[in-house]
């Protein structure tokens, strides 16, 4: 009787693929936190990636430096008017934010769901987290990644208002003497500025992993907090709410603002249409900016702490 046939089994090969552990360098954590700012920071203006991620910051960015731009375009014909008393420039360093700063917020809508909310929907983490980076580091980078785009933005039409006035002066180095005194203060200014919009856009967004909702409640926020502080504000004049007025610290345009009033020193405007209480000096913006910086940090750093990884 005939043994069953049985599947004939190939005979197997070991090849030696010559694998060889890794001799270079260890950079370690700092430098593994490093290269993941320089990614966020190029991810935030869509570097490396498809033209269309670079559409919303540039053209964000070119929407608000626009009027900075037109007026170093007529920035002859504006200095004759300020000589003969008939005009005076429309944007200055301390109030250009205050007048555009729909276009700073959109940027912060639009980037910094991009920068946190991918990786949680994709389950991204765990390849940061098991290398040297830890949650803090993560956490940090991204922070201070959208902390700089955001200073570039704002900073931009500073240096276009720096150029324009230098150009209306017929002694170019004299005026550029002249003028970087009065520029000097929108350095700190848009620096603080940046870190506290980056600080509020990232808690925010980090509690979502899709980008949509995070970019609706991020909008929800800075309409919120810059209109209902300010209509229990109205309301409580007339009641007299001796604690109303506290209440427009909490609002994150208008606090940016009288900010930088207060390093330009300018004094702040207290009529109603501009809706700064009579009873609050810059000081107290500047102190509230701060504490919300420290506070919203320490909400994105308790989210990535408690964050599944």
């Amino acid at each position: 009787m005939n043994a069953p046939n049985r599947a004939v089994i190939p005979a197997g090969n070991i090849y030696d693929l010559g694998y060889r552990h890794y001799e270079g360098k260890r950079r370690g954590r700092w430098y593994a936190a490093w290269s993941l700012y320089v990614e966020s920071v190029r991810g935030v203006w869509g570097f490396g990636r498809p033209m269309t991620a670079k559409a919303a910051p540039f053209i964000l960015l070119g929407l608000y430096a626009f009027p900075a731009l037109i007026q170093i375009a007529f920035a002859s014909v504006i200095s004759q008017s300020i000589a003969e008393g008939r005009a005076s420039n429309l944007f200055a360093y301390d109030n250009y934010y205050a007048r555009v700063s729909f276009f700073v917020v959109l940027f912060c809508v639009a980037q910094a769901p991009e920068l946190v909310c991918r990786d949680q929907r994709y389950h991204v983490l765990p390849l940061y987290f098991t290398r040297a980076l830890s949650r803090l580091d993560y956490a940090f980078a991204r922070l201070a990644a959208l902390t700089t785009a955001l200073f570039v933005v704002l900073a931009l039409p500073m240096i276009a208002i720096f150029v324009g006035d230098v150009l209306m002066k017929p002694d170019t180095l004299q005026a550029i003497g002249d003028e970087w005194p009065k520029a000097l203060p929108a350095i700190p200014a848009c620096a603080l500025s940046a870190v506290s919009l980056a600080s509020i856009s990232l808690a925010l967004s980090a509690f979502s992993p899709r980008r949509a909702y995070a970019a609706i409640g991020l909008i929800a926020y800075f309409l919120l907090m810059e209109i209902v502080p300010v209509v229990i504000y109205s309301v409580g004049k007339q009641a007299d709410w001796t604690w109303a007025d506290k209440l427009v610290l909490l609002t994150p345009n208008t606090a940016l603002a009288a900010v930088a009033d207060w390093f330009f020193g300018v004094s702040l405007i207290t009529q109603g249409s501009e809706g700064y209480p009579p009873t609050l000096g810059s000081d107290a913006y500047v102190v509230a900016v701060v504490a919300s910086v420290f506070v919203f940090v320490g909400i994105l750093l308790f989210r990535y702490r408690r964050v599944q990884a």
